[in-house]
């Protein structure tokens, strides 16, 4: 049985990148590959990013970040689709590197390559970290599985992404997150 490499976040961020693409994430020390985006999931992130980004920077709200590497504990770092930072806890943070904040939203758009198991260890990640909102978004049923303060609430076509504690005055319609991409 051979022993098994763990990595840290800094060492994370000094692997080579993948040749076919995409990028590494990091799971109990472990690199994890995260294939790139299909086109259909890009334009989904870019619409949440966009009306989020929009939210956040009417009234300086926070930051909202695109597939950025966050470390939500020792061992494990994610870059979740789009994440919102709120503006407390923005102080400090270096650009440059892995973020050392936990997101309070956090949207992960689901590849074919995902599976049940993997969504549902990366959601338990957010969750122990302190993520208050997590969207998960499946393109190919139109569903939006929104994990957050309460029970876990599935929207479809018609519902708005909506929180007014966590995102006061933001809703996002389901509808035009599923709009056709071409």
């Amino acid at each position: 049985m051979s022993a098994r490499t763990l990595l840290t976040t800094d060492e994370l961020e000094r692997l080579p990148k993948p040749e076919k693409g995409g990028g590494y994430e990091l799971d109990e020390g472990e690199p994890v590959y995260v294939s790139p985006n299909s086109f259909e999931q890009w334009k989904i992130i870019h619409r949440i990013y966009v009306l989020l980004e929009e939210w956040a920077k009417a009234k300086n709200r926070g930051l909202v970040a695109g597939d950025t590497w966050f470390e939500l504990a020792p061992g494990v770092v994610r870059a979740p689709d789009v994440a919102y930072i709120p503006r407390e806890r923005i102080s400090g943070l270096d650009p440059k590197h892995t973020l050392k904040v936990i997101p309070a939203v956090v949207v992960e758009v689901i590849s074919p390559y995902n599976t049940a198991r993997e969504m549902t260890r990366k959601i338990k990640q957010y969750r122990d970290a302190g993520v208050e909102l997590i969207w998960v978004v499946d393109p190919d049923k139109c569903e939006v599985d929104v994990h957050g303060p309460g029970p876990l609430k599935t929207l479809r076509r018609g519902d708005f992404l909506n929180d007014d504690k966590i995102l006061p005055g933001l809703s996002i319609s389901v509808t035009v997150i599923f709009e056709p991409v071409l």
